[in-house]
């Protein structure tokens, strides 16, 4: 129904990713992060502008889960 996002990232490269910045379509409200090994984290450096959603998850070993609002 467009209410909400789930974005799944894999890490492929073998070693843990610190700082990883996300960009997605759309209007979204802050969430958390669910993070293998790391539990829930919260989502760094996040921002609404120009139609977009940015922010940074703080790390990525291997898997992650990252679920959102819509903004209405």
């Amino acid at each position: 129904d467009g209410s909400q996002i789930r974005l799944h990232m894999l890490n492929y490269g073998g070693r843990e990713i610190e700082g990883l910045r996300i960009r997605v379509r759309g209007a979204y409200a802050n969430g958390d992060a669910q993070i293998a090994g790391a539990g829930r984290v919260p989502l760094a450096d996040f921002a609404v502008a120009d139609g977009f959603t940015e922010f940074s998850v703080p790390r990525l070993a291997t898997y992650a889960v990252v679920d959102l609002k819509a903004v209405k």
